[in-house]
Parts: structure tokens; sequence; C-alpha cells
């Protein structure tokens, strides 16, 4: 016994390191884990200068108006379905001086992916993005702060952006996903 007593406390030790670094992995994993959307395609960018000249400025693109889901918020998007990709901006009309995100979400489940920040402009929120078709349907949500899985508290703006929003000749429509 004396022999092995030198072993035990080291032992003891290690053990309990090995049981708090698990717990607190688990914790950072865990904790408010979005269910990725369209985690292998890109969302894109879109530069101010792009936005005023393309999506913003004078042009024929289809617009959706965003549902309200708080007094006060109102908003629209604004779209091109060209190339195989979605080039949308988000033009809201809210509260100034709050954090303001557009998050994409599957129509199907909880899978959620941030797509931008909204800045604040001339004529209230807007920011723009593009994505691949590929992904339709989506729904394109507007939230002060993060969302998280299941709750949407915090969400001040919906829309849904589905396949009948774009031509046929725009569109590529993976049956696949369809089916599922």
């Amino acid at each position: 016994m004396k022999k092995l007593l030198p072993f035990v406390f080291p032992t003891l030790s290690l053990l309990i390191v090995v049981f708090l670094s698990f717990r607190w992995y688990n914790a950072r994993t865990q904790r408010g884990e979005l269910t990725p959307f369209a985690d292998n395609v890109a969302i894109e960018s879109i530069s101010p200068e792009e936005e005023l000249g393309k999506i913003v400025g004078v042009g024929d693109f289809k617009t959706l108006d965003m549902t309200s889901l708080k007094d006060g918020a109102e908003g629209q998007v604004r779209y091109e379905i060209k190339d195989g990709k979605v080039r949308f901006t988000v033009l809201a009309g809210l509260a100034e001086g709050e954090g303001y995100q557009v998050w994409l979400q599957d129509v199907n489940s909880e899978a959620i992916r941030k797509a931008f920040d909204l800045e604040f402009k001339k004529g209230g929120y807007s920011g723009s993005a593009a994505i691949s078709t590929e992904v339709l349907p989506f729904r394109i949500l507007v939230s002060q702060g993060a969302v998280k899985v299941g709750q949407k508290d915090n969400v001040l703006l919906e829309a849904v952006m589905n396949n009948e929003n774009c031509g046929e000749e725009d569109c590529v429509i993976n049956i696949d996903e369809l089916t599922k």
C-alpha cells in the first residue's frame, strides 16, 4: 500500500482535470448550438458599391414584403436571381441604435445560419448578400441579436424566398432536396 500511495494523488488530480475539461468542452459546443443551414454553400457579401448600383438602385428587381412580428418593424427584400445565385438586399425600418442581424433558415427544419449584420444608412437599415439557388426555399429573418434554435423571441421581420419567386431559366432546383 505504501508503494501505491504516491500514485493516488496524481492519478486523482489527473482524473479531475480530465473530467472538468470534458465538461468545459461539452458546454462550449452544445450551448445554443445552431444547426447549420447550407453549410457547404458560401454566402457572399455584396459591397456597398455593388449594392447601390445593382440591388437598391433602379432596375427590374422583384420585391418581397417582410412580415412584421413586432410592432414598429417593417421591411422588404429586393432580390434578383441570376447566374445560379440569389442576390438580395434587406431594407428595414427599425429603431435606430440597435444591432440587427439577418439570418437564413431552412423552411423545413430549424437549420439556421447568420448571413450579415444590417447597417444604418439614410433610408434605414440595409444589407446585401448572395447565395446559391441550390438552397431554395429559405426563410429570411431579421433579429435583434442572435437567434437560438426553436426560439424566435427576438425575431422582428421574416420573409420566405421560395422556388415560386424565381423564373424557370434562372433557378436550378435540386430534386433530391425537395423529396427529402
